[in-house]
């Protein structure tokens, strides 16, 4: 792909005859152009990360994180210093079985990366933290919690939610409110914990009508956040609310992964809503809406790798970009995201628009693919082996999976796979085996005795695919 050096001020010139304001005026991302940057400091940067789903292990070291590490979170946090945020969002399930220890243990890892709420320079980072069904539901992981304390007088001093206030307020040094307001360098944020009565979230946002007054007068966003998917009446009032002003939501819980175009904006009744992926310990594939995609069911192979991802957002005042990032091995997830405020008719960002603004993921010049036998052993049975290189040569669209063909000597099809790509879910540059996807077809699927050719395609998570590559082999059972 020829990249192309875009201007902000071009770019930006060919939005305005074609975008509406409201809620982001039809809300949908889209990928920036290749080669563009936005000029000069953002208004307004902050983290955004969630289920990061610490948890208490009574076992020989009797301390929270002993095989659950805070390894990500602490890379998460570290990672958001590094980009001098102004703020960061937790989407909820901090402590994953509702206990006061692994809530400290979150405490003890932000404090000691922003100690006292305090950048490196000095300015404060807010915390924009909602809660999740893990925080508030600890008493309801009965097993773990009566085993670990059988009197209840002490169990219940282990559980968040028999004092959610007390518990917050102590832990994290802020006010515990059901639905909290507040404003960061101009820009308000509204957030609602776990399961707070519709009635509550509508007298905060109404009591703080100046605010939203003021995100209108100065054309500016403003941000909600919950642990779930707003409900539809949950949306309906936010966008009674933000009539004349953007909107954008951030909620967690499913655990879906970002290198997923097609899961991270989830435009319902006119509001925004963008899915936070998991930060646990235990990494998440989160690997979903398979059908968008390929021509047959995807595949797991093992390299596909396992997440912990979240974002990084920069607000402009005329548009926010949205950065994908992975927090094991570091990386991006790929192109950047994009929403644009601006006056106008309907947004243009389609997916089928996307997908011309993405492109096609393409092999390497020169790429070969190799295909060899491997012999039975143990519950194995033999096989052919497909090493697909990565497809890396337009990471603007970057490859998510693989399309497989084999075909006989009268050029028909004889078996199709489709399988996800090598460290699809892990940053770009960190997927094992330097991106080689290796699957193994099992000889007794294959015609024996012809010379079979293996056809492989590249395929973004929106489903455009690039050039294919093959190989012939004779097989023989």
């Amino acid at each position: 792909m020829v990249t192309m050096q875009v201007s902000r001020h071009d770019f930006l010139k060919g939005l305005s005859s074609v975008f509406a304001l409201g809620a982001f005026g039809g809300g949908r991302l889209f990928a920036v152009p290749p080669g563009w940057t936005p000029p000069g400091k953002p208004n307004l940067v902050f983290g955004v990360i969630s289920d990061t789903h610490l948890r208490t292990v009574h076992g020989p070291s009797g301390r929270p994180g002993h095989n659950w590490p805070d390894k990500y979170f602490a890379a998460a946090l570290t990672y958001f210093r590094t980009q001098n945020v102004d703020a960061v969002v937790h989407c909820g399930d901090f402590a994953h079985r509702g206990q006061v220890e692994e809530m400290q243990f979150h405490a003890k890892v932000w404090n000691k990366i922003f100690p006292k709420n305090l950048a490196p320079d000095g300015h404060e980072v807010v915390k924009l933290f909602v809660t999740g069904n893990h925080d508030t539901e600890g008493a309801a992981y009965g097993d773990f919690v009566k085993k670990n304390y059988p009197d209840p007088v002490v169990r219940a001093r282990h559980v968040l939610q028999t004092d959610m206030a007390a518990n917050w307020e102590r832990i994290w040094g802020e006010k515990y409110e059901p639905v909290w307001h507040k404003e960061v360098k101009g820009y308000h944020f509204f957030g609602c914990n776990h399961k707070v009565p519709l009635e509550t979230l509508v007298s905060c946002l109404r009591s703080n009508a100046p605010a939203l007054e003021e995100s209108k007068a100065h054309r500016r966003p403003f941000f909600y956040m919950q642990h779930s998917r707003p409900l539809w009446n949950v949306r309906k009032e936010l966008r009674h609310l933000s009539r004349g002003c953007s909107l954008l939501s951030f909620f967690g819980h499913n655990h879906w992964s970002a290198s997923n175009w097609n899961v991270i904006s989830l435009y319902r009744g006119n509001v925004p809503c963008i899915q936070v992926p998991s930060c646990e310990p235990r990494g998440c594939d989160g690997l979903v809406a398979d059908a968008w995609i390929a021509k047959g069911k995807l595949e797991r192979l093992p390299q596909t790798g396992k997440g912990r991802q979240g974002y990084v957002v920069r607000v402009y005042d005329d548009m926010l970009v949205i950065a994908r990032r992975e927090f094991g091995e570091g990386g991006s997830l790929g192109a950047d995201w994009a929403m644009p405020f601006g006056k106008g008719g309907e947004h243009p960002f389609s997916k089928e628009e996307l997908k011309k603004a993405i492109g096609e993921p393409q092999f390497r010049q020169g790429a070969e693919l190799a295909v060899k036998d491997v012999a039975a052993k143990g519950d194995s049975p033999a096989a052919v082996e497909l090493a697909i290189p990565l497809a890396d040569a337009n990471p603007e669209s970057r490859v998510y999976a693989y399309d497989v063909v084999v075909a006989g000597k009268e050029k028909k099809e004889k078996l199709f796979k489709s399988v996800y790509a090598a460290g699809c879910n892990l940053g770009m540059g960190h997927e094992p085996d330097g991106g080689v996807t290796r699957l193994a077809i099992p000889v007794s699927q294959l015609p024996a005795g012809e010379t079979l050719t293996f056809a492989v395609r590249p395929l973004s998570s929106l489903g455009t695919f690039g050039k294919a590559i093959a190989a012939a082999k004779a097989v023989n059972r």
